[in-house]
């Protein structure tokens, strides 16, 4: 359940940065000392106008050039670690930025080892009126899309400025020295909250590998000691789903240096659209599901190259009003909540961006009126009404919440206490002991008689690798087995299916249900909270826990829980229960494609391989679902780096060679006729790279007929191309 935990501090609009104020000697430059995240750093004002403290000096020399690296080169060693120390703004108010760069080890890389520095500058503006601050660039373009001056579809743009690596030169003592080719106004405002930033590449001599670095320090100039920035969301949010942000050829990765150039000042000058960091992002996540895309308008933005990119089939791998996966407790303190205590209508239009919040009747065809009355021509309006929660008109909080996760809504969950084999010589049977209760715990006592909900039961063996299930439903239409209640929520089921005799696989029984209630006049489906899921064996041997190959919390960082079918079945263990090696989507093929079409394997890791390969699959992936439904998935996006095996999988679970107990994929029509089969490490590796090519390279270092694969001579780990080797991400 989301719950709402108000700030504390949510009349200051952005966090605040404790600044220790050093003592100024008279005659001397003001200096000011920051503490935080880079001990020491200072801010310079050169009253006097001469430009002190910076000494032009030829390129350090580098003392270790022949110290070795452990294991490999000689000379410096891989990496790129860059530290923005100081800002200085002279008399000519030409910015200077002192900065150091090292390697992983922490030494001074020489300015020929950087292949590009390229440095942002903004300040912080409170526009007014309701209106969130911003930062504004000192650094701007004009985009001008069909090159003719003046013709009226120029945009301006705030990008970075323009010195690159001729700005760049190197003191003595190693430390970089970097001054900006614009003067900024002689009027800025020395007591606002500044911002700089740099991204940096630097190309590595002895491997020839591209290592990037992104740099970023608030400072006031005026040395004042509270610096406001702006964390609404952080870089660890986005790359939960993101693995690595890597925009713009790879160089700029961190959330805070995106916001310095996706300002309001900046527009896509082909679109229209604005590329301001709170529209846009919202924008993009939204997908095909703004009301504008819906209503045939796609969502688009030109980029480099006059590149199109189009956003309107986005899809989020979530309810899209789970603000909080981005806006989250990570972003720093007072700023985790800034989304609900400070509503804009540019934040809030960028998803709803079919509202017109003019004159209500001259709202445009394909528009909803806002319908207050009055036109509202800023944002100082919003959060009277639009609170986070009650009181209010549409509290933000509680307008985003599923009904599922409403106070209304009656929850669902089992304790299953205890379980037994009946008939243990004859025909063995599951008979377990459980509680039902509702969502605050209160038990449901006439869950036997309760027709708004709906109880079953599966049991899968073997749990090494599962092959066989029974499923029992307990109450209701179908029902078999005994379920007998026992009183004050307490029930007792014996399964109707019998186990085999004499059998000493691990088995798993997992409870599946859901209850129906009624919230805002409408029916809605509220799945178990968890599916109670157990392991045992029929005698006195010891169970065993299947491998783990997947983690549950590398699922959960995009698509917050995993709940299918109605939303019954929750979790990665339960649905390997079901998705097993030997699982097709046969029965669920429309009959009207006749004898011709090709079932399609539903085993688990071929299944999501191919789901999060999507649009990058040759072969895109359908499968057929309840009522004959087609889903298809070769438009899908993976929204981090598709090479990194680990974001899913557990670690050394996507390495060769695979368990011993793992089964080939087997896929079977005609009521179970086999026709194809696909041994476990071709299977898994063939179901993302799927090309003719790929297929054919297994199948010939394979024994299909014998059941040995050759993977692991050249994939395996330490070999030439070990798995974990080809799928390192880049640095």
């Amino acid at each position: 359940m989301r719950t709402y935990t108000p700030n504390r501090t949510a009349g200051v609009a952005l966090m605040v940065l404790a600044l220790a104020l050093a003592l100024a000697t008279t005659g001397c430059p003001r200096t000011t000392k920051v503490a935080g995240s880079v001990p020491d750093f200072e801010v310079v004002i050169d009253q006097a106008g001469v430009d002190t403290g910076v000494v032009d000096a030829a390129l350090l020399e580098e003392a270790d050039e022949k110290a070795a690296y452990p294991g490999q080169y000689s000379g410096h060693a891989p990496g790129l670690v860059v530290t923005i120390t100081k800002v200085k703004i002279p008399k000519d108010l030409r910015p200077i930025v002192e900065f150091t760069a090292t390697d992983e080890r922490g030494e001074t890389l020489g300015k020929n080892e950087l292949t590009d520095v390229r440095f942002l500058l903004a300040y912080l503006e409170d526009p007014g009126n309701g209106s969130t601050m911003k930062y504004v660039s000192y650094n701007t373009r004009v985009e001008n899309p069909d090159g003719v001056l003046d013709s009226g579809d120029e945009e301006i743009q705030a990008t970075y400025d323009l010195a690159a690596l001729t700005g760049v030169k190197q003191k003595n003592n190693g430390v970089f020295r970097y001054k900006f080719a614009t003067a900024i106004p002689a009027d800025y405002d020395k007591a606002a909250s500044h911002q700089i930033g740099g991204q940096f590449r630097r190309v590595f001599g002895a491997t020839g590998e591209t290592y990037r670095a992104n740099a970023i320090q608030a400072f006031r100039p005026d040395g004042g000691k509270e610096v406001l920035t702006r964390d609404v969301v952080d870089t660890q949010t986005c790359n939960e789903c993101h693995t690595r942000l890597s925009l713009h050829g790879d160089i700029r990765r961190e959330i805070q240096l995106c916001i310095m150039c996706h300002t309001p000042q900046s527009t896509d000058a082909n679109s229209g659209n604005s590329v301001d960091m709170a529209v846009m992002i919202h924008k993009i996540h939204m997908g095909e599901a703004l009301p504008s895309v819906e209503g045939g308008t796609p969502y688009q933005i030109v980029g480099f190259g006059n590149t199109v990119h189009d956003y309107s089939d986005v899809v989020f791998p979530q309810d899209i009003r789970n603000c909080e996966v981005c806006h989250s407790g990570t972003a720093k303190d007072g700023s985790a909540t800034y989304h609900l205590d400070n509503p804009t209508m540019a934040g809030c239009a960028s998803c709803h961006d079919r509202t017109w919040f003019g004159d209500d009747a001259e709202t445009p065809n394909g528009y909803e009126p806002h319908l207050i009355g009055v036109p509202l021509e800023d944002d100082s309006l919003c959060s009277t009404c639009h609170r986070p929660t009650e009181p209010g008109v549409a509290p933000i909080f509680e307008a985003h919440l599923l009904p599922t996760e409403r106070e209304e809504a009656p929850g669902l969950k089992y304790d299953v206490t205890g379980y037994s084999i009946v008939d243990a010589d004859t025909a063995p049977k599951l008979q377990i002991t459980f509680n039902a209760m509702n969502g605050d715990g209160t038990p449901i006592t006439n869950l036997e008689s309760d027709t708004t909900i709906s109880l079953s039961g599966v049991i899968a063996w073997p749990v090494e690798e599962y092959t066989t299930r029974i499923q029992n439903t307990f109450k209701g239409s179908g029902a078999t087995g005994t379920f007998v209640n026992n009183g004050g929520g307490a029930y007792t089921y014996t399964f109707g299916s019998s186990l085999p005799l004499g059998s000493e696989d691990t088995f798993a029984m997992a409870l599946q249900s859901r209850r129906t209630f009624t919230y805002d006049g409408a029916s809605v489906t509220q799945g178990v909270e968890g599916n109670e899921r157990f392991i045992f064996t029929l005698g006195a041997k010891a169970p065993v826990e299947r491998r783990v190959s997947v983690l549950e919390e590398s699922c959960t960082k995009c698509h917050s829980e995993i709940r299918a079918h109605g939303e019954q079945r929750v979790g990665v263990d339960y649905c390997l229960m079901c998705h097993t090696t030997l699982q097709t989507d046969e029965t669920r093929r429309d009959p009207a494609l006749g004898s011709d079409a090709d079932p399609e394997t539903v085993n688990l890791k071929d299944m999501l391989h191919a789901i999060h390969r999507g649009e990058e699959l040759e072969n895109g992936y359908t499968a057929y679902g309840f009522g004959n439904v087609a889903h298809v998935y070769d438009d899908v996006r993976f929204p981090a780096d598709l090479s990194q095996c680990t974001v899913c999988h557990a670690e050394g679970a996507s390495n060769l060679p695979t368990a011993p107990e793992a089964l080939p994929t087997v896929i079977t029509e005609n009521g179970g006729q086999p026709v194809l089969t696909k041994l476990p490490q071709s299977a898994a590796c063939n179901s993302c790279h799927d090309s003719f090519a790929a297929v054919l390279h297994a199948a010939l270092n394979s024994d299909l007929l014998g059941g040995e694969e050759s993977c692991e001579v050249c994939h395996g780990t330490e070999a030439e191309f070990a798995v974990e080797e080809v799928h390192m991400m880049t640095p």
